[in-house]
Parts: C-alpha cells; sequence; structure tokens
C-alpha cells in the first residue's frame, strides 16, 4: 500500500528493550503506512546474560532480536555501534546522528528523556538532539541535503520536566506492545513483565480517557493526547 502523505518516525534508543516505552506508538504509525525506523546505539552487550560471548556473537544475536522486533511492530531496524557503557556525545557521534537523519529526514522522533539515569541513554539523548541541530547545516552534511523540518520531538515521560505531557492512544495496538515485551521477558527471564506492562499502559489510559496509552515529555507549548504522533 502506498501512502502519498506517510510520515516518517524516528526512534532511537540506547539497548534493545529501550523501546518497549513507545512500541505502541510506533506500531500505530507503521499500521497506518507511515515510514517507521527504530534504531538502537549499542548492542547491549554488557548485560550479563550474554556471559562470556564474543562480540561478533552478540552482535548477531541482537540483530535477530531487531528483525523479531521489527517484524512485529512492521518497522525497519538498525544498529548504530556505539560501544555499551561508552555513549558519548561527541562532535563525531552527533555528526553520524547527524547524518543519519538527513538520510531518514524524519517528521517527529522519539528518544529518551535528559532526566534519566542511565548515562547511555542521556548521551544517546543529547546525540540525538545534536545531531538534529547539525542535519540543518549544510556545510557539515555535504553533499547531503540538510534537513531543516520544525519537527516535534518526543521524550520518554519523567514528572520531573517543564515539557507537556502528549498522551498517545495505543488500544489499537496492546498486542502487539505485549508480544514484544513477551519475547523480551523470555530471553532475559522477567517475571510477571507482560502484566505490568499492561497494567501500566491502561492507567495512562486512564489518566487520557481511552483504553491503553503510551505518554511522552513532548517538546512543545501544549498538552494534548493523539493517535499519531504527526
Amino acid at each position: 500500500m502506498i501512502v502519498m502523505d506517510a510520515k516518517t518516525i524516528l526512534a532511537v534508543f540506547t539497548h534493545p528493550d529501550d523501546e518497549i516505552g513507545c512500541v505502541g506508538t510506533l506500531s500505530n504509525h507503521a499500521s497506518r503506512g507511515d515510514n517507521v525506523i527504530l534504531a538502537w546505539m549499542t548492542y547491549g552487550e554488557m548485560t550479563s546474560f550474554f556471559g562470556d560471548m564474543k562480540s561478533d556473537a552478540i552482535g548477531a544475536e541482537r540483530e535477530e532480536h531487531g528483525k523479531k522486533v521489527g517484524g512485529i511492530i512492521g518497522c525497519r531496524t538498525l544498529f548504530l555501534g556505539h560501544p555499551d557503557t561508552n555513549v558519548q556525545p561527541t562532535r563525531e557521534a552527533s555528526l553520524k546522528m547527524a547524518s543519519l537523519i538527513t538520510e531518514i529526514k524524519p517528521d517527529a522522533v522519539i528518544t529518551w528523556n535528559s532526566r534519566t539515569r542511565h548515562p547511555d541513554h542521556r548521551g544517546t539523548r543529547q546525540i540525538v538532539f545534536d545531531g538534529l541541530v547539525f542535519a540543518r547545516l549544510p556545510k557539515l552534511v555535504a553533499p547531503a541535503q540538510p534537513h531543516r523540518v520544525e519537527m516535534p520531538i518526543f521524550q520518554y515521560f519523567e514528572e520531573r520536566t517543564h515539557y507537556p505531557t502528549t498522551y498517545v492512544d495505543i488500544t489499537g495496538s496492546i498486542e502487539k506492545v505485549l508480544s514484544v515485551v513477551e519475547f523480551y521477558a523470555n530471553f532475559y527471564g522477567w517475571e510477571g513483565a507482560v502484566g505490568r506492562v499492561k497494567s501500566s499502559r491502561q492507567a495512562s489510559g486512564i489518566e487520557c480517557g481511552c483504553q491503553y496509552a503510551e505518554k511522552f515529555n513532548r517538546i512543545a507549548r501544549s498538552s494534548e493526547w493523539r493517535r499519531y504522533i504527526v
């Protein structure tokens, strides 16, 4: 199906499973016919679940994880090759992100919040924001065309922020959310994860008046809830 006015959504996180907080939103857009790209900065290779597995083998397994999750959502997935526990907001990393942004040309971006506890998560968020700035500058991204669209940026929800809250109705995508959670729960051995996530999404839905919802801090002036983010 060709959607003439399809939007492009870019979600950037640090480790595989970080995307659980926006699976419903990404699935909404993929089901609508939008172009959805889910990117991870690292393979999450420092997790103890891999033991002494070699880095090449970890990468291969994580690529399979990405294909599984991308298949559930209906999106493209990619890994950006940063080392786990060393995601640093350097100029080089921001230029690499700018290159991705000029290639994809997103209409909206989803990423971590600057208030998150994990330093890799904070680094990811800063690289995304700096990459968006660099992507606007012709001399930095040449020969690619700069991407100068004024797009909404959605951060994972945190209470301690002055940015307004946006609710996304994911009622039609809740089964995909739970499928992704179940996949990771089986891998990591998370007991009760599916039920907890379902209850969390239901609680967010109650807050905004729908059955299930995901919520974000949107860098904008007003609060709202919607089914699609653009």
